[in-house]
């Protein structure tokens, strides 16, 4: 099992914001450190962690994505328009999957999965 995945970033309160207003994540643990602060993020899942680190760059890895299930992609994508944050369009591979990617603050790629039973 994944305990977490982690994003050093040079953006921490950017990145909380966005992480919190797009996905509601809730900070599980913060942990203060004179060089910058760590912070989990998630509940009873496989936690984000975020870690400030100030000479942290920009994540450039082609193919890597974070996913993360969502309940109503459409209204995600409302959300991300709102604020004019760029996002693919809608991947629908299968009956009942559909799924839009974003980038986060620091340039990880995110994937917004909904899954119709």
């Amino acid at each position: 099992m994944i305990a977490h995945i982690t994003i050093s970033t040079s953006r921490l309160q950017e990145s909380l914001d966005f992480y919190q207003w797009l996905l509601q994540l809730p900070i599980d643990r913060r942990l203060p450190r004179p060089e910058g602060d760590i912070v989990f993020l998630g509940e009873n899942e496989t936690k984000l962690e975020l870690i400030e680190d100030a000479a942290a760059e920009r994540i450039t890895a082609k193919g890597l994505s974070i996913g993360f299930t969502v309940q109503n992609l459409n209204k995600k994508l409302a959300l991300l328009d709102s604020k004019q944050i760029p996002h693919s369009g809608i991947i629908a591979p299968a009956p009942g999957v559909r799924f839009a990617f974003v980038i986060d603050p620091n340039g990880c790629a995110i994937q917004l999965f909904e899954q119709k039973h």
